[in-house]
């Protein structure tokens, strides 16, 4: 790569966005704190710095995240505050607790057979010669059966083009989103869902159930019910992050396995090694590229200092190629010592609490497609879609063949 100054460095060029590791690669060597474009912000790439950035929230506040949802929309349809992933203690504590038990172990394990009948079903698409859009056609509704089982959605069936406009949109939330058809598309989409999960609500609240809506709309924090903007946020953040972390994943691990058909024998061979796939695929190619944060004092980090009151972005995809954490951080190794070291799921308080749902949806998935097929046939790199944001690593299209 060529010699360049770091505000040079626009982390959304077309070339980054194809393959965003040979430029973090450079940044690691040269400049693992600096400011870059778009922005201005500062990149922290470092694993040992980027994990103290998500460990200490004293001085790297989340409540930046809110500053990604700028609105002009009316005040009842504009995005609500991001409660969990938007909180520094005290306040984030109260909302984890509130969801925590429904993506434990207890909560989660009785939905295997559910992702094994739809993954078999769903994998029944792709029998057929011609190539069917992965994404659309496996990965959206996988996901989809298993959060609506979670948060109490399933008897409500919502239009999947519509909750895929939504999700799309916000996927596309990036520091500075100055394109006013965005906005005006975002706003409208967000409003719609709004709509959508308050029917829910007064229905639970007519008519209560064992799921986590009901959960929430029975729910006090200090005392208090907490508000329909409060239920918003927390099931908006539940339903796109369940969605964004795992059906990427899926589309990543499809791509990486067209391209081995070593390790698909392997892990037909051996399904005993799916998981340890699964947390090298999480480190290699996570679907969360970075996370922002903002200083509430002066800090230095490898060298650099940053003064107070500036938005921090903690390359988690660079902190999981940095050598000094991974030996050859480059090379696809499912034999890796310490395989779940990475941060892809966070780390500290705001560590994903749906982390433990997406490694076992991958597992499960992959179960069922390696039991179904051997042969796996992706388009060229250079002719799949890829989401275009600072944030996500993600592909919006992906026709497959199975075989």
């Amino acid at each position: 790569m060529a010699e360049f100054e770091p505000p040079r460095i626009d982390l959304l060029s077309k070339d980054v966005v194809a393959d965003p590791y040979p430029t973090y690669a450079w940044l690691l060597d040269k400049h693992p704190v600096c400011e870059i474009e778009p922005g201005p912000v500062w990149a922290v790439c470092r694993f040992d710095d980027v994990q103290f950035v998500l460990d200490t929230p004293e001085i790297f506040s989340a409540s930046a995240a809110d500053a990604l949802y700028n609105t002009e929309a009316p005040r009842d349809e504009r995005p609500p505050p991001r409660l969990i992933s938007a909180q520094d203690p005290p306040d984030h504590g109260k909302y984890q607790g509130l969801v925590n038990k429904a993506f434990l172990d207890k909560a989660t394990k009785p939905l295997i057979p559910l992702m094994r009948d739809t993954a078999r079903s769903l994998l029944r698409q792709f029998e057929g010669p011609t190539p069917v859009d992965f994404v659309r056609h496996f990965t959206y509704p996988f996901v989809g059966a298993i959060i609506n089982r979670i948060v109490g959605l399933e008897d409500h069936p919502q239009d999947p083009g519509e909750l895929r406009e939504w999700l799309l949109l916000e996927e596309r939330v990036s520091l500075s989103q100055d394109d006013e058809a965005f906005n005006q598309a975002f706003d409208a989409a967000v409003a719609r869902q709004n709509r959508y999960f308050l029917n829910v609500m007064n229905e639970r609240r007519q008519r209560p159930r064992d799921d986590l809506v009901t959960l929430l709309v029975e729910a006090e924090v200090d005392g208090s019910k907490l508000s329909d903007d409060d239920i918003f946020s927390l099931l908006r953040l539940l339903v796109s992050a369940g969605f964004v972390t795992t059906v990427h994943m899926f589309s990543h691990a499809v791509v990486l396995l067209s391209k081995r058909a070593d390790l698909v024998a392997e892990l037909k061979d051996a399904p005993d090694s799916i998981p340890a796939f699964v947390e090298e695929l999480l480190r290699f190619a996570p679907s969360v590229l970075a996370t922002v944060r903002t200083t509430t004092q002066a800090v230095e980090l490898a060298g650099v200092e940053i003064p107070a009151g500036e938005t921090v972005v903690p390359l988690i995809a660079a902190a999981n190629r940095d050598p000094s954490a991974f030996s050859n951080p480059h090379r696809f190794d499912i034999t890796r010592p310490r395989n779940g070291r990475h941060l892809s799921f966070g780390y500290g308080i705001h560590t994903c609490l749906g982390a433990a749902l997406a490694r076992l949806e991958l597992r499960i998935a992959l179960e069922a497609l390696l039991g179904s097929y051997m042969h796996i046939v992706c388009p060229p790199d250079g002719q799949i879609a890829r989401i275009h944001t600072l944030f996500l690593r993600g592909i919006t299209e992906l026709p497959v063949r199975l075989y």
